[in-house]
């Protein structure tokens, strides 16, 4: 007896957060790329990177774009995937591209481990944004999906349905 109510219980939970996981993930990741695209504008931020980042591949773009330029670039690439998420609440294909984005940032941060030698906190939370990302992108595209089949078979609808001026052509 107590077994079914905590499963009835359980089974109302479920329902009534339904959705409310992605939506705190997005909120994190989000919160994450606000917070370190916005460090990228700053020369705090820039100095922290020059001393990480010189023996990486990374590093090779300093020449063309100084100490400063490269953590800009770095903050548009972040501030961009910051928008794509944002918009992603809304329209699920910018979504998928805010997505993508994090998985990408992940991984070339994570590809720069060799070079660095040890593991710092500027990695660490890479490991979840890959997994974060990955989680995120197949919602939205579940949702891409389904906004497309949903449109489709609107037009299909009216496609068929017969208008008033079809229907007096044909009478007369």
């Amino acid at each position: 007896m107590k077994n079914t109510t905590f499963n009835t219980l359980l089974h109302r939970v479920l329902r009534q957060t339904a959705g409310l996981d992605i939506i705190v993930l997005r909120l994190s990741v989000i919160f994450i790329f606000a917070l370190f695209g916005t460090y990228k504008w700053f020369a705090f931020e820039a100095d922290a990177l020059h001393h990480l980042l010189p023996g990486t591949w990374l590093g090779a773009l300093y020449p063309a774009l100084g100490v400063q330029g490269l953590s800009y670039g770095l903050g548009v690439v972040e501030n961009i995937t910051l928008l794509a998420l944002i918009i992603g609440f809304f329209r699920p294909l910018a979504g998928v591209v805010g997505a993508v984005m994090v998985t990408g940032t992940g991984i070339v941060t994570l590809s720069l481990l060799p070079q660095l030698g040890r593991i710092d906190s500027f990695i660490i939370k890479d490991v979840l944004l890959i997994g974060a990302g990955l989680v995120l992108l197949r919602h939205d595209l579940r949702c891409t999906l389904v906004l497309r089949r949903v449109s489709r078979a609107r037009q299909l609808r009216s496609a068929h349905k017969p208008r008033p001026s079809d229907a007096l052509s044909a009478m007369g």
